[in-house]
């Protein structure tokens, strides 16, 4: 029973990004349009 709580798993923290609206996680370049910090970090792939 003292090892009950590891098993628990928490849904990964979203925010609003603030270029596109989309969901994406804190920290880290949105992965719809690829802003980060107000700039490009990662170019959309044109496929």
């Amino acid at each position: 029973m003292r090892r009950a709580n590891h098993d628990k798993v928490a849904a990964p923290t979203l925010v609003a990004c603030p270029n596109c609206g989309e969901p994406a996680v804190p920290h880290r370049a949105c992965a719809s349009c690829g802003h980060y910090k107000g700039r490009v970090v990662k170019p959309k792939a044109t496929s």
